[in-house]
């Protein structure tokens, strides 16, 4: 990969400027909410669409009725980003983005998940929770942090969160309703706990196959509820199980299973199992799964430092499906002393990525200062050239 900087390609450079997108030929419809209750509702789908492979998006936008729950119940901010976006991605596939259109969910409510999220308690304990999803723990000695802490070990917190998407379908000329609603049961696979206020932490790990055994349990729950609710009972439900990364992780945990349950059922098959996963630079494990990326990327770091002498490194995270490289992202933090030199930088690793990177995937090169963005490598899998953008 190394390159003299006088045989250097030299990018365009755009700078970002903000528009307004024009909403002239919009179309008007009314969202029938199938509910007793509620009469419909008069919403607007945009003229455009970002990609696609993007869903459009009802205006105006309703936010979810749990909105902020997950927040407060998972530790990584990774992790609420890859369960949001690839739950979306996932539902591409049964609920096509050329027929649906995308809202947040609209049937659990806060109380909703916040009471399925806790321990099973019957009524007659007085902790009073019979609809708990996470197993009850049974009464020890509280004087005694033995017991106690083997109590929490044998009946760890498996569920950290429901998520819920909404697919609404043209029923008529100017009329939606919900076609389809998917579902993700986010797993830990590291159970963190306390057995007092300010009292120390302790961990118990959770097998992939304990994990899947619990979730199974936990996704026929769920699904009985929903079937229970106004306007779910014939609606088609996709489901899929997202297994969290530790909270420290540097890199989000991934889906590895998914099943789709018809309209006006309620019954679950078969789980397909997924098999994706996101993999860090530097690591042992993509030296493992994927030597010849891990190279390429030493490579790339190699030439950097040669001619830029306030290189920091480059911290990378690749996104596999079926172990097949499909996105790959990098930071590069680097210290600036002007935008001449942002330019020059950003110019230098263009050239390396066209020369030096293989275009079956998507790539996504983040130049950053002081935790600033500087500029954006961008290309789509299959593109020859990247598009690059220097922020003013």
């Amino acid at each position: 990969m190394k390159k003299k900087l006088g045989a250097l390609c030299v990018a365009s450079v755009v700078v970002l400027t903000s528009c307004a997108p024009s909403y002239d030929n919009q179309e008007e419809v009314v969202e029938d909410n199938t509910s007793e209750q509620d009469n419909g509702e008069t919403a607007i789908i945009p003229s455009y669409s970002v990609s696609e492979e993007e869903y459009q998006v009802l205006l105006p936008y309703k936010l979810s009725q749990s909105r902020g729950v997950i927040t407060n119940q998972i530790a990584n901010r990774l992790d609420i980003d890859a369960i949001e976006q690839g739950l979306r991605r996932h539902s591409t596939e049964v609920y096509d983005p050329d027929d649906y259109y995308f809202q947040e969910g609209q049937k659990l409510t806060s109380d909703i998940v916040y009471d399925w999220l806790e321990r099973y308690a019957k009524e007659d304990t007085g902790k009073d929770n019979p609809l708990g999803l996470n197993p009850a723990i049974p009464d020890v000695d509280e004087s005694k942090t033995e017991e106690k802490i083997e109590a929490e070990r044998n009946n760890p917190k498996y569920l950290s969160h429901i998520l819920e998407q909404d697919y609404l379908i043209k029923t008529s000329e100017n009329a939606v309703q919900l076609g389809g609603v998917s579902i993700a049961i986010a797993m830990k696979s590291n159970y963190r706990f306390q057995t007092e206020v300010g009292g120390p932490y302790y961990y118990e790990d959770i097998s992939m196959k304990k994990m899947m055994d619990e979730a199974n349990k936990i996704a026929k729950e769920v699904v009985n509820r929903m079937r229970q609710m106004d306007g779910l009972a014939d609606v088609p439900i996709m489901l899929a199980i997202y297994r969290e990364e530790a909270r420290d992780s540097l890199v989000p945990g991934n889906f590895v299973a998914k099943t789709n349950i018809k309209g006006g059922s309620s019954s679950i098959k078969d789980w397909e199992e997924i098999n994706e996963e996101y993999v860090l630079f530097p690591s042992h494990e993509l030296t493992e799964i994927d030597p010849d990326t891990n190279a390429n990327l030493e490579d790339f770091e190699d030439d950097i430092s040669e001619y830029f002498p306030n290189y920091v490194g480059v911290i990378g995270e690749g996104f596999y499906i079926n172990d097949q490289l499909k996105k790959l992202t990098l930071e590069i933090p680097i210290r600036f002393n002007g935008k001449a030199e942002v330019v020059g930088f950003t110019q230098y690793v263009y050239g390396l990525i066209v020369d030096g990177f293989k275009n079956h995937f998507e790539l996504e090169v983040n130049i950053t200062s002081n935790n600033k963005q500087e500029s954006l490598i961008y290309r789509k899998a299959g593109d020859e050239e990247p598009n690059v953008h220097i922020y003013d």
